[in-house]
């Protein structure tokens, strides 16, 4: 993806208006306040002998001025804007080369400045040293300089920068302000050649002396970190360019106010990272903010502006929307063009962006005229073997593969590759699209042996990209890049199934793929709020984590029950700037735990292999869309589909497609639909079609497995896999022992898991309260009544639900205490959310309560974990939120729980919420997951008070006597199917383990 960034940000010295005045006297001893505004310029007269020397000192009072002295011939000897907020202090020295008057002018920078006042006033004059005309000329070059970059004079100026430099290091230290500003004055014209070598050189003397002398609040600093951040970009680094991004963003704020024209400069490229990163929404949604602050400040004639129609454009591609694309990448072309001239640089990368419009289009004339232009320009100026070209081979070659002429797209291909490679590494994100436009390429010819050769480097490429990219950010961000590269696995999933489904190696390659990347930003936050807990003794994580459970617990509180005295509008409001601080938090929390990120093992299949019992199967299923590499663009991709991978111990992986997800999907829904009505005589039916399509496909690769483990995909999430019907008319669980994991990486993570010595606690029985005055305390709209622990599933709130007594759960609890009797008992009023808050890592947690599924939004927040919860004491109590009474899954994923054994979710509904492909589940499941819980047991539907209290007596009983987690839950089940009158599994498949199968007290 081709973006502009605007490279200069806080010195240069826009052209304002002006308004010519009588001048002012300045004097020794005689200082001047005045105030200004925009396009106001204030001038002032200094008269000096020849040799003098004198400074004059502006003090900012809330005005940010630009200062230039003028020579007795009328010319600009030195311009200054050094301090760039509007309150500093601005010191312009004078050396009088002849004698008569000098004029200082004063003007605010630019049509959005804020109107303000300064002081004014000179030193006493004195005859200058050589030190003091030698310091005027390192200012005087600086000065032309700028003037020659705004020229487009580069190299010219970078001379004047050079001597410049060279003179302020005659007469100052290393560390020397002066010497840091021209060094960054340097850096900013060698980024603009590009040379990104020197301009790191140059960055690398510069920054600390700011950071020391200026300050880490200081927003010069902060522009100088963006700059910096745009050099790590440029060198593949997107993590650390996004990090100081950000940190340039938050101080330039703070410093100057969020509307300045500087936050604009910096939201560039915080949103080009965004956009790098998959996160295209949000990416947009930064541009358009920096739009909106540069059209404010009048600035639309900027660099920057040209640069946010390129960056528009380019959205607007991506969302298809080519027409708008084309409007805003002319307008950008025109602008470079009026700016830098028809052979600039800037020039070709917006002709780079039209390219990429006219092959959308299909019109590849166009295209390929369009791209051999912007090609002419960057060869003249960068060389044949610059990074810029390659990315203009790539899209030549684009081209002419779309065309079929596949031997010249190979051929730009490669030569794209090797450029890069050398250029920006072997993991870079343009390696990477090389390799795999290579890959494709031979893929469309139907060589499979180079397809799998450039398909296998692409995917070790992605891998250390998921590694590092999933590691860092909030959840939101990670589940953004993880989307923008599922199509990469859907290639190397398609070229297994479509074009070598019985090759080993190809299908070795994909099953690969499926489970390195299934759950990877589960994985992700389980590690960051992991690694967090385990340093808890350091104050500014243990401040993190607070400050996190804080923010989250007032969102739930807010999302679920909107104040009297709050608007609508003030209330979306305040849920987005919540919204926004958790993110931040998270994303703080993951910066502080690199070094927990790289102690995660290296996924490989023989690791996976080795872990998988000898009795056992693992079923990795997946959604794929079916990719045609002979189809232009997106329409390559086909409709989503499932296939399984089944993967033995001593066997190598085989592979089916199953077939479109959205057949099974609703195969699936049907079924559901039966399970959850013990009326329904059709349920076995429905079971024998979904087993037909999802597991008769793959019955025969399972051998004389016993034992399944399942790792779920899409909506096969909410299917328990034990209630299927085989050909012989046997339910599932009459002949597999079948458990579920996030992926079959999770085998690797049970090798090691930490052991909780701490006791067991179970919650039960909560005292939820009468009913609140906004309930009416009648005829509630969802009632959870004593025979069912019901859950929550239609509406937008809680708003009039009532929870009614359990008394069933009160026995539950009595009974696996009397097998457990070293369980804490949380039951009535102490079964409350602080409660659990308060736990750390329990060896079990069984929770008896309702649980709640809101199926639409939530007073305008999409946010899954916050449309899920468990009811617990005090949650009738003005609609439940308010008092405290509501655990949302939100809140139960910062639960301590890691080394949690077993969390058993004794509700209904606890293991639904919102699918996500590749992700699993988004509700309690995945937030207990998060939480750090090493098996869970949840339902996936409501069962009654008396059916869920037997399971569970049954179950602990199990455990007692040393059956595995996964089995005793079996045996358990088994008991009620083959009892009197329970043979429907409403009463008996309802309840799923996930994660470790074994028992309590098992090796680790």
């Amino acid at each position: 993806m081709t973006r502009i960034l605007a490279a200069v940000i806080a010195l240069s010295i826009p052209v304002v208006a002006q308004r010519d005045g009588a001048s002012t006297p300045l004097e020794p001893g005689h200082p001047i306040e005045r105030s200004i505004s925009p396009g106001d310029r204030h001038r002032y007269e200094l008269t000096l002998a020849a040799g003098q020397a004198a400074t004059v000192i502006v003090e900012q009072r809330g005005a940010d001025v630009v200062l230039d002295w003028t020579g007795t011939d009328g010319k600009v000897l030195i311009q200054s804007r050094d301090e760039i907020r509007r309150v500093g202090e601005e010191r312009v020295p004078l050396v009088a080369d002849t004698a008569g008057p000098y004029v200082l002018n004063v003007t605010a920078p630019g049509p959005s400045a804020s109107p303000g006042a300064y002081r004014i006033h000179v030193t006493d004059s004195r005859a200058a040293t050589a030190d003091d005309r030698a310091l005027q000329e390192a200012l005087k070059l600086r000065t032309g300089a700028e003037q020659l970059r705004i020229a487009n004079k580069r190299d010219d100026a970078i001379a004047l920068l050079q001597r410049s430099l060279a003179i302020s290091d005659s007469l100052n230290a290393p560390d020397d302000l002066l010497g840091a500003r021209i060094a960054e004055r340097l850096a900013v014209l060698y980024m603009d050649k590009p040379d990104n070598a020197a301009a790191e050189a140059l960055y690398g003397r510069a920054l600390p002396v700011f950071e020391k002398k200026l300050g880490t609040d200081d927003p010069f600093t902060a522009s100088v970190w963006n700059r910096v951040a745009l050099l790590r970009q440029r060198k593949g680094d997107d993590v650390a360019a996004e990090k100081l991004a950000r940190r340039a963003v938050e101080v330039t704020e703070a410093a100057l106010g969020p509307n300045h024209f500087n936050v604009a400069t910096c939201l560039i490229l915080l949103g080009t990272l965004r956009a790098d990163a998959g996160d295209g929404a949000k990416a947009e949604e930064i541009w358009q903010r920096a739009m909106d602050i540069v059209e404010r400040a009048g600035e639309t004639n900027s660099s920057a502006y040209a640069s946010l129609l390129n960056n528009l454009g380019r959205a607007a591609v991506d969302r298809e929307d080519f027409e708008r694309a084309d409007g805003l990448l002319r307008r950008a072309l025109a602008m470079e063009e009026a700016q830098w001239g028809r052979d600039s640089l800037r020039v070709a990368t917006a002709l780079q962006n039209l390219g990429i419009v006219a092959r959308q289009r299909k019109d590849y004339a166009q295209a390929e005229a369009t791209y051999a232009r912007a090609l002419a320009i960057r060869e003249k100026a960068l060389g044949p073997n610059h990074p810029n070209i390659a990315s203009l081979l790539n899209n030549l070659a684009l081209v002419y593969g779309d065309q079929g002429d596949a031997a010249k797209a190979l051929e730009l291909h490669t030569r794209a590759l090797q450029i890069r490679e050398k250029a920006t590494g072997p993991d870079s994100e343009a390696t990477l699209q090389s390799l795999g436009s290579i890959a494709r390429t031979y893929a469309s010819i139907g060589d499979v042996a180079h397809a799998l050769a450039f398909q296998r480097r692409a995917d070790a490429v992605l891998e250390v990209q998921l590694a590092l990219n999933l590691a860092i950010g909030s959840e939101r961000e990670r589940l953004a890049f993880a989307e923008s590269k599922a199509g990469r696995s859907d290639r190397t999933i398609s070229l297994n199934i479509d074009m070598a489904p019985d090759d080993p190696q190809t299908a070795a390659l994909a099953a690969l793929v499926v489970l390195q990347r299934k759950g990877r930003v589960l994985d992700g936050m389980a590690d960051t709020l992991d690694a967090a807990r385990k340093r808890t003794d350091d104050p500014t994580e243990r401040e993190l984590l607070d400050q996190l459970s804080a923010v989250t617990a007032r969102l739930a509180r807010l999302t679920l029950n909107r104040p009297d005295n709050m608007t609508p509008e003030e209330h979306l409001k305040t849920l987005k700037e919540l919204e926004e601080k958790r993110e931040r938090l998270e994303s703080a929390m993951s910066e502080r735990s690199a070094e927990f990120r790289v102690r995660s093992r290296t996924v490989s299949l023989q690791a996976v292999q080795a872990a998988i019992p000898e009795d056992a199967a693992l079923i990795e299923f997946t959604v794929f869309r079916p990719f045609d590499p002979k189809i232009t663009n997106s329409a390559a991709y086909g409709p989503p589909h499932y296939a399984a991978y089944v993967i033995g111990r001593q066997t190598a992986p085989r592979v089916k497609d199953l077939g479109p997800s959205a057949t099974i999907d609703a195969a699936v829904e049907a079924l559901r639909a039966a399970l959850r009505d013990p009326k329904r005589t059709d349920v076995k039916q429905l079971a024998r079609a979904v087993d037909e399509r999802v597991m008769q496909p793959i019955r025969t690769s399972l051998g004389r497995a016993t034992r399944l483990l399942v790792s779920p995909d899409g909506n096969l999430n909410l299917l328990p896999f034990d209630t299927l019907v085989d050909e012989g008319g046997h339910y599932g669980i009459e002949r597999y022992a079948i458990h579920y994991l996030t992926s079959g990486r999770d085998l690797l993570r049970m090798q090691d898991t930490s052991v909780s010595a701490r006791n067991p606690v179970i919650v039960a029985d909560p005292f939820f309260g009468e009913p609140g005055p906004a309930s009416g305390g009648s005829t509630p709209r969802a009632r959870a009544g004593s025979a069912a622990r019901r859950s929550i599933s239609a509406g937008h709130d809680l708003s009039g639900v009532y929870f009614a007594p359990l008394a069933g759960t009160a026995r539950e609890a009595k009974e696996i205490r009397t097998l457990f009797s070293d369980a804490t008992l949380l039951t009535g009023r102490e079964a409350t959310k602080g409660a659990l808050a308060r736990l750390k890592a329990p060896g079990i947690l069984h929770i008896a309560s309702h649980a709640f599924f809101l199926e639409e939004a939530v007073n305008g927040s999409s946010n899954p974990l916050l449309r899920s919860g468990l009811a617990l004491a005090g949650a009738n109590g003005n609609n439940g939120a308010a008092a405290g009474g509501i655990l949302t899954a939100l809140e139960a994923s910062t639960l301590d729980l890691w080394g949690t054994r077993l969390v058993t979710l004794s509700a209904c509904d606890t293991g639904v919420g919102q699918v996500r492909n590749h992700e699993g589940v988004y509700g309690l499941r995945r937030a207990f997951l998060l939480a750090g819980a090493e098996t869970l047991v949840m339902s996936l539907w409501a069962v009654s008070d008396r059916a869920t209290q037997e399971i569970m007596s049954r179950y602990y009983s199990g455990l007692k006597q040393g059956l595995g987690r996964g089995d005793a839950l079996r045996q358990a089940q088994l008991a009620i199917l083959h009892g009197v009158n329970r043979q429907h599994p409403y009463y008996w498949g309802a309840f799923i383990q996930q994660g470790d199968w074994r028992p309590l007290d098992g090796p680790r």
